[in-house]
């Protein structure tokens, strides 16, 4: 078995596509520390990093056979980043639901489960009812995915507006959800 550590970039590419296991650790051991820094930076959460670096990693192995990169690290830095964005969209996308699952759990779900499109409708008619700069902020974090930085910046804010913007909107919408859940209670069990 040769060693690959004296392989350039392109070399352990192409012998990649051949399965060579070799090349393969080799890339791992080369760029592994860096990716990880660079997804932890972003991230400040170590196993997330460690998961999307792995994921990026395996990606090359599975796909070996159909690469064509003309410039590993760019490739694997780019990778790592289109997957920290996945994830942090992810992730906001479930902590908006999570944030309104306490109030959609109730007793009555056995009888009357809340369909997830009636949900999504009813969010975005009481979404678009909002003051003009709550709904904006609202819709720039949670739909458009910007940080709170992102949109103090854009709409000329301070980053503490933003985040009290939020934090107004959030609880206006639990507390929507919660007269919700109260009326199909009363609703599905009527008073004797």
């Amino acid at each position: 078995m040769s060693s690959f550590s004296t392989y350039t970039d392109l070399q352990l590419l192409e012998s990649l596509k051949f399965s060579e296991e070799g090349a393969f650790t080799e890339i791992y051991n080369r760029y592994w520390e860096k990716l990880y820094k660079s997804a932890y930076n972003k991230l400040n959460n170590g196993e997330d990093a460690k998961e999307i670096v792995h994921d990026v990693l395996l990606d090359i192995w599975k796909r070996r056979a159909d690469l064509s990169i003309e410039h590993l690290p760019a490739y694997l830095e780019k990778a790592v980043r289109f997957r920290v964005i996945n994830h942090i969209n992810r992730k906001k996308s479930t902590a908006l639901i999570d944030s309104f699952e306490s109030v959609l759990q109730s007793p009555f779900k056995a009888d009357s489960e809340v369909n997830m499109n009636e949900f999504i409708k009813l969010l975005e008619a009481w979404i678009a009812v909002l003051p003009g700069k709550q709904r904006e902020i609202f819709v720039k974090y949670y739909f458009d995915n910007l940080s709170t930085q992102e949109i103090a910046v854009e709409m000329n804010l301070s980053r503490k507006t933003v985040q009290n913007n939020l934090s107004i909107t959030t609880q206006y919408l639990k507390a929507r959800f919660k007269h919700l859940s109260i009326l199909l209670l009363l609703l599905t069990n009527p008073p004797h």
